[in-house]
């Protein structure tokens, strides 16, 4: 039950918003007020751009493909900004579009299909908006937005896993949708099995490389804000689920999982709810970033029930962790931290900008940085790694939870918001190794693709394989996919899988060996 001055600030809310139906903050963008593709001058619009074809064929391949390269590469992202002239308000927001690129021993398939969300259906059947999303409200104002934070449904648009010959999409909220990993036509939602009371997910969960356990966690928000933690074994059955309150209504994005650890870096973006529920703005317009009140680290033992463990720490944002390990009873997380998300939160962040047509503001990059935290003294130190513009960190995936030595990752030049080279981290030494694309070609995160059945030692200092990642270029208006040698990036792909089409801005991907 709500408690007196919550029932009058819902009434309040209520009263103002039948009073002003017409004044939300976050509506749909005009279509027109956006180019397609952008010109000379604004290359990276095309990151943005709709792509509303479904398309399934053989791509032609420049290179060679090395024979041992066999399986599928699948990616997600948002792939549908508008509908019926109207657009969504960030470059984070759109209907999930999965694309697949199958090597196989006569070249490479490629496959793109939307999921089909309860939303994504309805919307597509009438032909417009009709639900509000977490960057945009539904057409009509505050009256058709007041009360529905439920209505903010999944988009399935963030991550793809292929965990136990089964595939899924998940996003930031919601649960997620079940897909066929050959033909990506969509299964329907699911919750694992579990009652859908019981738990939620968010887009990014750890499949621990020596156990196989898949971590997830979700969060839930309404009156008391609660930290769900869900694992499944390796076989695909519940391990455990705990839940623990927030110690802060605060916006995350990702975590750190060690193989004792589960680490949470509660960023001082607060979430100020009560506009959003009444209709006056959209969940992500409701976000604030407050430094001033600094960071706080939420460690929690990765089995068992102890109490979490509160550590204050900087105000740094993050949309990334590379990985986390334990040594000597210390927590060693990697992650790529921004001083201030002013390309996400700010007057004029790229992300919002962008669907307009400009550029926005991007003046604090993204540092590889390290929370080396000792959790029996409740002690925190912070380094940098290395000081780049970084984001979309990846490692070879048999180190996740464990020790590692290379993180790979995309990087942009300063003041850019998309990336154009891709990167080979030493997070021993700091010692970059890269391969720039050049002005336009924007790149996406690097998947690492391990040689096939090769043990790696986390010190390797070759860490041999390959990284694959998807290429928009803005002179041709089409993408193709990148192959390059992980342990010689700075050589340049060994061969490019070109596309008929472009493709928008992905997020993150997944790699599946035959």
């Amino acid at each position: 039950m709500p408690t007196r001055r919550e029932f009058l600030l819902l009434a309040g809310g209520a009263g103002l918003a039948l009073a002003l139906p017409g004044c939300g903050a976050s509506p749909p963008l005009k279509k027109d007020i956006f180019t397609d593709f952008g010109d000379p001058a604004r290359p990276y619009l095309g990151m943005a751009t709709s792509l509303r074809q479904e398309h399934d064929y053989e791509a032609h391949v420049e290179g060679t493909i090395p024979p041992e390269l066999r399986g599928t590469l699948y990616r997600n992202g948002p792939g549908l900004f508008d509908r019926d002239g109207l657009r969504r308000r960030t470059v984070l927001d759109g209907d999930g579009m999965v694309q697949s690129f199958t090597f196989h021993d006569r070249g490479v398939r490629y496959r793109n299909r939307f999921v089909r969300t309860g939303r994504y259906a309805a919307e597509e059947a009438a032909g417009k908006y009709l639900y509000p999303s977490w960057c945009t409200q539904a057409p009509g104002g505050v009256f058709a937005n007041i009360f529905r934070p439920s209505s903010v449904t999944s988009q399935a648009s963030v991550t793809v896993y292929r965990i136990n010959d089964r595939f899924y999409a998940f996003d930031e909220i919601g649960l997620p949708y079940e897909l066929d990993p050959v033909t990506l036509a969509t299964i329907g939602e699911t919750s694992f099995g579990l009652p859908r009371q019981l738990t939620t997910y968010a887009a990014h969960s750890k499949v621990d490389a020596q156990t196989g356990e898949w971590l997830h966690f979700g969060l839930s928000f309404g009156k008391d804000p609660f930290i769900h933690i869900t694992i499944f074994t390796r076989s695909g059955s519940l391990h455990s689920h705990r839940a623990f309150p927030m110690p802060r209504y605060n916006y995350m994005h990702d975590w750190f999982v060690s193989d004792r650890w589960l680490v949470f870096n509660v960023q001082p973006v607060e979430i100020h709810f009560w506009g959003f529920l009444f209709g006056f703005r959209s969940l992500y317009d409701s976000l604030r970033w407050a430094p001033g009140k600094g960071g706080l680290l939420m460690v929690v033992e990765r089995d068992g029930n102890a109490a979490p463990i509160l550590i204050e720490a900087p105000p740094l944002f993050m949309w990334h962790s590379v990985n986390a390990r334990t040594e000597k009873g210390e927590i060693i997380a990697d992650f790529i931290g921004y001083e201030n998300p002013d390309h996400f939160i700010g007057p004029d962040p790229v992300a919002t900008a962008l669907m307009a047509g400009r550029k926005g503001d991007h003046n604090y990059p993204g540092i590889l940085r390290r929370f080396v935290i000792d959790p029996a003294k409740r002690s925190l130190i912070t380094e940098t790694v290395a000081g780049e513009n970084f984001e979309f960190p990846r490692i070879n995936g048999q180190h996740l939870c464990h020790p590692y030595r290379f993180c790979y990752t995309a990087q942009g030049y300063p003041g850019e918001f998309f990336t154009t080279i891709i990167a080979r981290v030493d997070m021993t030494t700091g010692k970059v190794a890269s391969h720039d694309f050049g002005k336009g070609q924007f790149c996406s995160e690097p998947v690492f693709v391990p040689l096939p059945g090769r043990s790696y030692r986390p010190d390797d200092a070759e860490e041999p394989g390959w990284l694959l990642t998807e290429v928009y270029d803005s002179a041709t208006l089409r993408s193709h996919l990148a192959v390059l040698r992980a342990e010689r990036v700075g050589d340049g792909p060994l061969a490019r899988v070109l596309l008929t089409h472009h493709a928008p801005f992905s997020y993150h991907g997944w790699w599946s060996a035959a």
